[in-house]
């Protein structure tokens, strides 16, 4: 193999590739990038056997071949690299690299090693625009369980019917659903997946723009985005039936300035204990939501702002990083609180928009 190409396009690549290796100590190989040269194409790919990444850069082909090196030595070394451009050439199972000022070479794996590149037969496929699935992701990722004791919860859910997608996570304590409408998906029956969190981390870092294609099966995902191509294994086992959980109907809604909710829950925030607690109050005759927090090692503090309210009074408590999180994801000038009484969660949507809706569980017994 010997290829040309820009540095820094070989460099980006790379980097891409190392976040797709696994430290592991039976099968070293899965540290290592493969630099793929073939049919005039250049690849630069990586696995963890959990999930895979594959990467065309521009280049000229010399010649073809292949050389798998460890990711995070030649990650080093490219962005220690002035040059512009490098040349890169497998020798034996080492490679060569020349730059104008600098020749190296860096001992490698047997390439026939690195695993197979996982192969796909999508039984479904549709697309996105980049934008709104990177804003979708990001919303509902909040809600995302960190603890693998339930991967189901410490995945997101893709549910895809029709023209509609819908990406929703739970850690059992918050619950965020994001709708997406579009006319590149026309599912004709309903079809569900859950992505692992560590995937949908991944999938926000390489989205780039224009639409996102995806495909998928039982087992596994695919997604294209421009000179990119990513695979994920797809977590085993049944997400919550939520639905049955969000409440229909609602006895007291209040409709705030998100920037004053916003600004009230940070200042609270400094004043609470180590559960985070945080009183709010709805009171529907001074139309008014009030925050309250205290903390016996640095003091106490009370806030109020003005609201649009309908309905009956009550307090109650819940972790204020909790609530801040969702109101920060709502699009709109202001945010509408639904609850029933101060047992009941509490349902955060923007006002005039059902396309994200947040669900809080209170705190009990606190």
């Amino acid at each position: 193999m010997k290829i040309n190409c820009l540095i820094q396009n070989l460099k980006d690549a790379v980097q891409i590739a190392e976040r797709n290796t696994s430290k592991n100590q039976t099968l070293p190989i899965l540290n290592s990038v493969l630099i793929d040269a073939d049919g005039g194409k250049i690849k630069i790919k990586a696995t963890n056997l959990e999930t895979a990444v594959e990467i065309n850069i521009p280049g000229k082909v010399e010649d073809g071949g292949n050389v798998a090196i460890l990711a995070k030595t030649l990650s080093l070394f490219l962005s220690s690299l002035k040059d512009d451009r490098v040349i890169l050439e497998s020798k034996k199972n080492n490679l060569f690299i020349k730059t104008k000022t600098a020749q190296t070479t860096i001992r490698g794996f047997i390439s026939e090693d690195f695993p197979l590149f996982p192969k796909i037969d999508a039984v479904e496929i549709f697309s996105l625009p980049a934008n709104e699935l990177r804003s979708a992701i990001s919303s509902v990722a909040i809600a995302v369980s960190t603890s693998d004791i339930k991967p189901e919860l410490s995945s997101v859910l893709f549910k895809v019917f029709k023209n509609t997608v819908k990406l929703v996570a739970t850690d059992s304590f918050r619950l965020a659903e994001k709708t997406i409408v579009s006319k590149n998906i026309s599912a004709e029956k309903l079809v569900s997946f859950l992505i692992p969190q560590k995937s949908v981390q991944e999938i926000l870092k390489i989205i780039e723009n224009d639409d996102i294609k995806f495909g998928f099966n039982k087992n596994q995902i695919i997604l294209y985005n421009n000179n990119i191509k990513f695979i994920s294994r797809l977590t085993e086992g049944i997400f919550p039936d939520y639905e049955q959980i969000l409440p229909k109907e609602f006895k007291i809604s209040a409709i705030a300035d998100k920037a004053d909710v916003i600004s009230n829950l940070k200042t609270a925030g400094i004043f609470t204990g180590k559960l985070n607690d945080l009183n709010m109050s709805f009171n529907s005759d001074k139309k008014s939501i009030s925050f309250q927090t205290s903390n016996q090692d640095i003091g106490e503090h009370f806030s109020e702002i003005k609201t649009t309210i309908a309905g009956g009074d009550t307090m109650i408590k819940f972790n204020w990083r909790y609530i801040l999180d969702g109101v920060s994801q709502i699009n709109q000038e202001y945010v509408v609180f639904d609850l029933n009484n101060s047992e009941s969660p509490l349902l955060i949507h923007g006002k005039g928009d059902g396309s994200y809706v947040y669900l809080v569980m209170p705190m009990r017994g606190v």
